[in-house]
């Protein structure tokens, strides 16, 4: 299957895109996840992420990052993994189409899980 648009310029290429995004992901989920655990710290020993942070993250503020970081993180993290899966599934099946469709499909089936999680 021939991903390529053509252009006067120059061709578009899903591959590329995707593999940006991907990129994107990766690093944007290892700063959310650093976050992640330094709000997490800040709930349980509040008074030295205070004095480290200078006054910037307190108990209160710890919390309510940490809580708005937990979506973020599953969809830069999600994005990522199932990146990975698509790329693991083209290189045995040999097959991008059927690849892709499959880490969808998984990735679908995995934020129906979790909105049910969310809705419980």
């Amino acid at each position: 299957m021939d991903t390529t648009i053509k252009s006067a310029a120059s061709p578009f290429r899903l591959e590329r895109v995707l593999c940006w995004f991907d990129r994107i992901a990766a690093w944007g989920s290892a700063a959310i996840l650093v976050l992640y655990v330094v709000s997490g710290f800040g709930l349980t020993r509040a008074e030295h992420v205070a004095s480290l942070t200078g006054g910037l993250l307190n108990r209160r503020s710890a919390f309510t990052l940490h809580n708005n970081l937990y979506i973020p993180l599953l969809v830069f993290f999600g994005f990522h993994t199932f990146m990975g899966l698509r790329r693991a599934l083209i290189r045995t099946t040999r097959q991008k189409s059927l690849a892709g469709w499959v880490a969808v499909g998984a990735g679908a089936v995995i934020v129906a899980y979790l909105a049910v999680l969310g809705l419980a």
